[in-house]
Formats: C-alpha cells, sequence, structure tokens
C-alpha cells in the first residue's frame, strides 16, 4: 500500500500533467488563431427584434406595451449571422442596453433584478437551444448552461449574457443564415404601480462574443441592434452611430417599424 507522501506526489504529478495538457491546448489553439488573422468574424450581424426573430413576418422593431395587462408579454429576440462557417459553435456572450429618450432616468420598472429590485420577476431571459421559435434555426444540438445579470443605473439599464455549450458536443455552424439564440421577456406586475413601462426608451445590442473555439471568440458590434420601446422606431436615430452599412442579403426583408 503506497505510503501517504507517495500518494500526495502522485496526485501532484496527476495536477502538473493536467496543467501542462491545458497549456498546450491552448498554445495550439492561440496558434492556429494568430495563423488565421486572429479571431475575426468581419462578416458577421447582430439582429435585435420583437415578436418573432429577424426575417420572420411577425417581427417588429419597435413595441407598444400593454402596462395594464398581465396576460400579455414583451418578448425580444436576440438573432445572428456568423459571417463564416466552423466546424463548431459553442457559445456567445451579449450586452443589451436600455437606454431613456430625451433627459429622463429610467423608471423603477426597469429595476427586475430577481433580488433587491423594485420590480422583480418582470424579465426572465430564455435561450434558444431549448426551445423551438416559429422554425427559426439554432446553432446548439444541447440545451447547455446560460447566465445572466442586470445592472440597473440612474441613465441606463444593461443586461449581460452568457451562454454555451461543452466543446464535445458542439454542433458545425453555417455562415449564412440568421440563427436565434436567445429571448427577453417582460412581463407586467401594474399592481406594483412603477412608473417607466409606458416610457420611450431604445434598447440597443451593444455588442456580442461568438465563441468558435478555443481563443476563437470575435467580438461583434454591427447589424439591426437597435429597437425601441414604448415609441416609433424613429427614437432609434440618435443612437446610430457612424458604422459601415450592414450587409443584407435580398431573401430578407427587415421587420416593420
Amino acid at each position: 500500500m503506497p505510503s501517504d507522501s507517495a500518494a500526495r506526489a502522485d496526485s501532484v504529478a496527476h495536477v502538473r500533467a493536467a496543467i501542462k495538457s491545458v497549456s498546450r491546448l491552448l498554445a495550439e489553439a492561440d496558434s492556429a488563431v494568430k495563423a488565421r488573422g486572429g479571431a475575426r468574424a468581419d462578416q458577421a450581424q447582430l439582429f435585435l427584434s420583437w415578436d418573432a426573430p429577424w426575417g420572420n413576418r411577425r417581427a417588429q422593431r419597435s413595441r407598444m406595451p400593454a402596462c395594464d395587462d398581465t396576460t400579455r408579454e414583451d418578448t425580444l429576440y436576440l438573432c445572428v449571422r456568423t459571417g463564416r462557417a466552423s466546424d463548431q459553435f459553442t457559445g456567445f456572450t451579449a450586452s443589451l442596453t436600455v437606454h431613456p429618450t430625451g433627459s429622463d432616468s429610467l423608471g423603477d420598472w426597469w429595476k427586475m433584478k430577481g433580488k433587491g429590485g423594485l420590480n422583480p420577476g418582470s424579465l426572465r431571459v430564455e435561450w434558444a437551444a431549448q426551445h423551438d421559435w416559429f422554425g427559426a434555426p439554432q446553432p446548439f444540438l444541447e440545451s447547455g448552461q446560460g447566465l445572466t445579470t442586470l445592472d440597473n443605473q440612474p441613465y441606463l439599464a444593461r443586461l449581460r449574457m452568457v451562454f454555451a455549450v461543452p466543446i464535445g458536443v458542439a454542433a458545425p455552424i453555417a455562415a449564412d443564415p440568421v440563427y436565434a439564440l436567445a429571448r427577453v421577456v417582460l412581463r407586467h406586475h401594474p399592481e406594483r404601480r412603477l412608473m417607466g413601462c409606458e416610457q420611450p426608451v431604445v434598447i440597443e445590442w451593444e455588442e456580442a462574443t461568438l465563441t468558435f473555439g478555443l481563443k476563437d471568440e470575435p467580438r461583434v458590434s454591427r447589424g439591426e441592434r437597435l429597437v425601441s420601446f414604448a415609441g416609433p422606431y424613429a427614437l432609434t436615430e440618435p443612437f446610430h452611430a457612424p458604422r459601415t452599412q450592414a450587409w443584407k442579403p435580398g431573401r430578407l426583408a427587415p421587420p416593420g417599424k
């Protein structure tokens, strides 16, 4: 029977071997990404729409909420065209920001944190890997794991999302389809009498990272990334920063305004 010191030495050797193996994999992945010119997805685009995934005839760029109706929900879809094919696609991150319009601060209705917020339980995130939405394709074979955080400040609210599946079950992804990634669902609790549901705001998908493999996580901040809530789509105009015109294939009609 091995002594305690021998057992400890064996455990340390296994840990060191595992660390070396991981370091080698990371180094190989880093070299492969650099050989391709870095983590790039130059043709990738983000698409944000109400009511249905982008390209669906029901999709809209603006949403007028029924703030007093507890039976209705406001549903915002996050979709992406990766612009590049890959043998695997393991996950993504997304950062959405709610901007007040004019000089107003955000109302208390947007304080939707599960704990500590004034309007808890009014926001949930659902992952496309776990649902089938109007036949919109999604790029995952497994349900995966997701995490969300909501940060409230006087003049904005920022929702951060992370979703991933294990590398061993990641599916290939094509360059051209528009894939559904997730949706954000807003519920109404009029009995709380909170100000802000009827306040016109702009929701911006600031950026995303797309994970094609180790060290291969390009950032994307282009596409149709703005929608309005409680007001017309024209409210988004001041938030359109100068950028290269988003490429749109002819077969996809944009959502209605």
